[in-house]
């Protein structure tokens, strides 16, 4: 078969998927969907299926008229299923499955128990399933009991069948309904507690778009103007030179706080960021801040075409390490970050050239507080530990004796 053929066949398929079960646009609930395709399929299966069965069985004719009556109505039914009437269409079936037993048995003219069984246990076994679906609990208990009461006074009534032959199959039904009313109400109360939680994880994700909204634009015009500002006090005022750095340090720290409120404006627009072009980005600004090549990013060649897309909240990783060894170091540091791929994880190995973790904050490096700086400050890692986990990844410090500095080695699945 040749490719267009192949995509001839699947567009018949959705189509004729479309136009037999798919539900009306109209019902907008997942799990209502879920059930709308599954009664249309149901009912289509009953409508073309039923007529075989009784071929195949050799009673087709044994009562044309009844079993034709019973095919046009889940034809109709079907129909109906198929607009947004979609409940009434199932309550509809629930109740023709448990009216249907009762017109059967009287087409059994002898005894017959295979075929007394048959018609006592299968419609109503059914009309417990469908009914599980679309009745509430109480409203299908009471379709149980009444089923199955109605059906050993009418076979008990039926001289050709009577109580006897069809006692045993009508407590087996019974037994088989109650089954079916409690594994589906369990699994219906599964489905109602996951679309609630969908609901909830839609709104809180609209909230987040809105929020990153505003943090994006009033943060961002704010840190603007604070830039300019100080851009406007480095021209226009003479400082001391001991004084000067402190603008400088000012600017540098207003310019990292913009790129980490640009970086929230790609929340929620994920096929737009591109980690590995933020990462060198971040890498050749540090280099032009320091007006040295302090900073080395080697990228393994197969990271590129693996598409690697680990996460938008990463680079504030990159973004907390590079602040610290810029604290911790000063203007000699020099760092090297390596990528590289491990099964479906990404590796990234961060070294400075630094001092070394204080072996006094090691055992909570990863805690807050954690610094010899003093209150306030080590949060950074702790951050970074809490971004890399929130993706599934892992963050730890590397013992190298043999090396100055701290190494960071990080794992994140993709």
């Amino acid at each position: 078969m040749s490719d267009l053929e192949a995509v001839s066949e699947l567009s018949v398929s959705r189509r004729l998927r479309h136009i037999l079960v798919e539900p009306s646009s109209a019902i907008s609930s997942d799990i209502l969907r879920i059930k709308t395709t599954l009664l249309s399929l149901a009912l289509f299966a009953i409508v073309i299926v039923l007529p075989i069965v009784q071929i195949f069985l050799g009673i087709l004719f044994d009562n044309l008229f009844l079993y034709s009556l019973a095919t046009i109505t889940f034809l109709g039914i079907y129909l109906i299923s198929r607009t947004r009437y979609v409940i009434v269409a199932g309550t509809i079936t629930t109740l023709s499955l448990a009216i249907m037993p009762y017109l059967f048995l009287l087409s059994v003219t002898n005894q017959d128990p295979m075929r007394v069984a048959l018609n006592v246990i299968v419609w109503p076994v059914l009309a417990a399933l469908f009914g599980s679906q679309w009745l509430s609990a109480k409203f299908e208990a009471i379709l149980i009991v009444g089923q199955t009461t109605g059906l050993i006074v009418y076979c008990n009534a039926l001289p050709n069948i009577g109580l006897g032959l069809a006692l045993e199959p009508i407590i087996d039904q019974a037994a088989l309904s109650l089954v079916v009313l409690i594994f589906a109400w369990s699994l219906n109360y599964y489905l109602t507690q996951l679309e609630e939680h969908k609901q909830f994880l839609e709104q809180r994700q609209r909230e987040l778009e809105v929020y990153t909204s505003v943090l994006t634009h009033d943060l961002g015009n704010d840190m603007q103007i604070v830039r300019g500002y100080i851009e406007l006090i480095d021209e226009k005022v003479k400082l001391p030179e001991d004084s000067a750095s402190y603008i400088s340090s000012s600017l540098a720290v207003s310019e990292r706080m913009a790129r980490v409120i640009k970086l929230f404006s790609v929340v929620g627009r994920g096929s737009e960021f591109d980690f590995l072009e933020t990462l060198q980005i971040m890498v050749d600004r540090a280099k032009q801040e320091s007006g040295r090549d302090h900073v080395s990013l080697f990228i393994e060649p197969n990271i590129r075409s693996a598409g690697v897309r680990p996460g938008i909240l990463l680079p504030l990783v990159f973004e907390n390490l590079m602040r610290n060894t810029a604290e911790y170091v000063g203007d000699g540091a020099i760092v090297t970050i390596r990528l590289g791929i491990v099964q479906k994880n990404l590796i990234i190995t961060y070294r400075d050239n630094g001092p070394g973790i204080d072996p006094s904050i090691k055992p909570r490096l990863f805690q807050k507080g954690a610094s010899t700086k003093g209150e306030g400050k080590g949060l950074g890692l702790y951050l970074s530990k809490r971004i890399i986990e929130s993706y599934g990844g892992t963050i730890r410090l590397l013992e190298e004796k043999e090396r100055d500095g701290a190494t960071f080695l990080i794992s994140v699945p993709f």
